[in-house]
């Protein structure tokens, strides 16, 4: 052992012996803060002899105290992964913490470990019973977690959305116009042969989770900060997944045209605010090209003005190249024979017309097949009925129909299911 080693191991030693009688806990905290740095960043090799002793302080009574070993515990997994099936059940423990703020520290901290989990599992060789137990410690937490989302703490909600975002990003693939992260771990690093933690289970239960966030920020109780952490997830979700982009917009319009009605007036300037800034990020994606209609008609009826969305759309090249690319088709006959020219021109023609009758007709036909539901065309018409007039003339008799669904829904604020009852009569 060398000297330098021998007086780091003596310091540490001093610095926990005095953490565990000072009465302060901003002191206990410095102490335990000095440990941290001398055994994950300064000598890790005695990480392995003094975690415990660290961990220990979870019991400590001050709820600070508690936060700090949570940190602990993430920064010594994320330096060491062989600490993940000595560490991770503390964190099991801490997440049922009575105090609040301690709870969402586990939170944020569960969002690192089971990223850090899940690539360890995919960069090992073969899977041990030790992995196979963290795994299900890791999975237990997760369901926790989601539960959390109808929390009684605002708080505690907030985080548990910032961790479903997390988990959705985590659980699924990447596509061309992904906006990925520096360093971020996706299923495009799981092998399909991960036994332990099935790719297709987990994206399976990404897009569970997707539904769920847009369930909750349709629901009518919930708070301005938990709607605005929503709507910022589910954006940062869009720019990252584009195949989750049309339910993503559709969502956004609903609740344009459906605020909740608990929100206070300056609360909803304050969501219709945040609501912009959202629609401008995901109108400048390439993605969003299928869904600029949809994205400038919330934004004009919210304010913005022409040349603002023009600003924050993407440039001409940059759509050109995405619909090039999303033609596959077109270019493999124009690229594929040598034939003779005028059975390539003519073989090309059919092709053009094939897609563009799919395209056209069949693609469209099943597409409302498969949306235009009783439920559906009510949001439609939520969305539709922004800009009404304050009294309808009574001209026909479905305009007296749409008089009195109009009246009740202004005296019992119910027309939504009443117009999906009508369409389906």
């Amino acid at each position: 052992m060398s000297e330098l080693e021998l007086s780091t191991r003596d310091r540490v030693v001093e610095l926990l012996n005095t953490a565990a009688f000072l009465p302060s806990e901003k002191e206990k905290i410095a102490n335990l803060a000095q440990v941290q740095e001398l055994i994950i960043h300064h000598d890790s090799q005695l990480l392995d002899s003094f975690f415990e002793e660290v961990a220990a302080f979870q019991n400590d009574r001050n709820s600070d105290v508690r936060k700090f070993v949570v940190g602990f515990i993430e920064e010594a997994c994320k330096k060491d992964v062989a600490m993940l099936p000595r560490l991770v059940p503390n964190i099991q423990l801490l997440l049922n913490d009575e105090a609040v703020a301690v709870v969402k520290r586990v939170i944020q901290a569960v969002a690192q470990l089971h990223r850090a989990t899940l690539a360890w599992l995919s960069s090992a060789r073969s899977t041990t019973p030790e992995m196979e137990q963290v795994w299900l410690i890791i999975t237990t937490i997760k369901n926790t977690i989601i539960t959390m989302i109808d929390h009684d703490n605002d708080g505690v909600r907030t985080q548990a959305i910032k961790f479903l975002e997390a988990l959705v990003l985590l659980q699924t693939y990447t596509e061309a116009d992904s906006v990925v992260r520096d360093g971020e771990f996706n299923l495009d690093q799981v092998p399909l042969t991960l036994k332990v933690a099935r790719p297709r289970k987990l994206e399976e239960e990404a897009r569970m989770v997707l539904n769920k966030l847009l369930a909750f920020q349709g629901s009518i109780h919930i708070s301005s900060v938990n709607l605005m952490t929503c709507m910022s997830s589910l954006t940062i979700m869009g720019r990252a997944r584009p195949q989750f982009l049309g339910k993503i917009i559709n969502a956004l319009e609903i609740l344009h045209a459906n605020l909740p009605p608990t929100l206070t007036k300056s609360q909803v300037n304050s969501v219709r605010k945040h609501l912009k800034i959202q629609l401008l990020n995901l109108l400048k994606h390439p993605a969003s090209y299928d869904y600029h209609e949809n994205i400038t008609t919330v934004l004009n009826d919210l304010g913005i003005t022409a040349t603002e969305v023009n600003k924050s759309m993407p440039s001409k090249e940059t759509i050109r190249k995405r619909v090039r690319r999303d033609k596959p088709v077109e270019g493999v006959v124009e690229s594929s024979s040598k034939k003779p020219r005028l059975d390539k021109e003519e073989k090309k023609g059919k092709v053009e017309e094939v897609v563009e009758k799919n395209s056209a007709v069949d693609i469209t036909q099943r597409w409302l097949v498969e949306k235009l539901n009783a439920e559906t065309v009510a949001n439609l018409v939520m969305v539709t009925m922004l800009n009404l007039p304050d009294e309808m003339p009574a001209c026909s008799v479905q305009g007296t129909v749409l008089s009195q669904l109009l009246e009740q829904h202004h005296k019992y604020g119910m027309w939504p299911r009443l117009i999906a009852a009508q369409l389906t009569a």
